[in-house]
């Protein structure tokens, strides 16, 4: 039996420790991985192409890599093509020849763990999920330490709630895109404290195997691999300014998925309270949304009248005829109804 082993989770998670550590102990993660930077020293040991796979998915479908909106999840099942599943199972029927255990590693797969499942059938693989856990309060300050800014006050505290947002989005599609399929259920930190245990767990639960006796203390390169100094930001929700209704809903969140944690990835009640959770999130955004109509509404119209001036200035540039005076075949998309009005008021006049 052929297995593909989808490391998913938010970001900031640990999924790059987990993939690392089960490359340590002989499992196939396919190459060329992103390379290690300052937030990340241990490297990612994420393939590549699976980056840019899920990168023209994300962006074909218009949505962020690690969207808020519920929506999101179903913009991007209407955005996958055909070519994209056939290159997906050519990829993956590539790296099973190279291994019995496969490994791919990319929160982004939140997304398209339905496509993975399908795409791993078809290249004679069984697909096994491990998400990865880990406090949101942390998952936002680590990403908070690397990508905001520290100076703006204002700034700081939008980044905040909206990767908060972020995270209860991926982590409700995540646990309901799995329910169905062999999973398990790993905090960061009980990884970093101990990793033997987890990993035998992991073998048990999903049929994992290693190159060492993980339930020994045999030498492991994952010896030197795991640091537990990784844990570089404890945060918690003090030490960040998020609405309290977003709070809640996070911390119910994680407190659910910490019951699966214990409960070998499966249970009814905390599946059932995530449910209720999403439709929960779902309400606390669309009263968001109203509550900022005027201020989105402005940024439309702003973007229009930039759209607009954008579309005078390249007619003028590069055609002499004016706007109107063009076919409707040649005609950007950006001036089709001024033309399409015009001639209809002319047709109105004659008449």
């Amino acid at each position: 039996m052929k297995l593909l082993i989808l490391i998913t989770g938010t970001g900031r998670s640990g999924t790059s420790t987990m993939s690392g550590t089960l490359h340590h102990l002989g499992l196939f993660v396919p190459g060329p991985y992103l390379g290690a930077n300052e937030s990340n020293p241990k490297g990612f040991f994420e393939s590549k192409w699976a980056v840019r796979f899920h990168k023209q998915v994300t962006d074909a479908a218009g949505i962020h890599e690690f969207d808020s909106r519920p929506t999101a999840f179903g913009r991007v099942q209407e955005a996958i093509t055909d070519d994209q599943r056939r290159r997906l199972v050519a990829f993956l029927a590539e790296q099973a020849e190279q291994s019995d255990q496969v490994v791919v590693k990319d929160p982004r797969t939140v997304w398209t763990q339905e496509l993975w499942r399908w795409a791993a059938a078809e290249a004679g693989l069984e697909l096994r999920c491990i998400s990865m856990l880990r406090h949101p309060a942390e998952v936002v300050g680590s990403r908070s330490t690397y990508y905001a800014n520290p100076d703006d006050e204002v700034a700081r505290r939008r980044y905040e709630t909206f990767n908060v947002a972020r995270w209860v989005n991926n982590s409700i599609v995540n646990e309901r895109e799995t329910r169905a399929l062999p999973r398990a259920f790993v905090r960061y930190t009980d990884l970093l404290t101990d990793w033997r245990p987890v990993l035998a767990g992991l073998g048990t639960d999903l049929g994992l195997t290693y190159d060492v006796d993980v339930t020994t203390d045999a030498p492991s390169p994952v010896d030197e691999f795991i640091d537990p100094d990784l844990r570089r930001h404890r945060v918690t929700w003090d030490d960040l300014e998020v609405p309290a209704d977003l709070q809640d809903v996070a911390q119910r969140i994680w407190d659910d998925l910490d019951v699966l944690a214990n409960s070998h990835g499966v249970d009814a009640s905390a599946s059932a309270d995530l449910d209720v959770l999403s439709a929960r999130y779902d309400r606390l955004l669309a009263d968001a949304t109203a509550v900022s109509h005027d201020a989105i509404e402005e940024v439309r119209r702003e973007a229009r009248a930039a759209g607009a001036r954008e579309a005078r200035k390249e007619a003028g540039a590069t055609a002499p005829a004016t706007v109107a005076d063009r076919r409707v075949g040649e005609t950007g998309s950006k001036d089709l109804l001024r033309v399409v009005a015009g001639r209809v008021r002319s047709k109105l006049r004659r008449g």
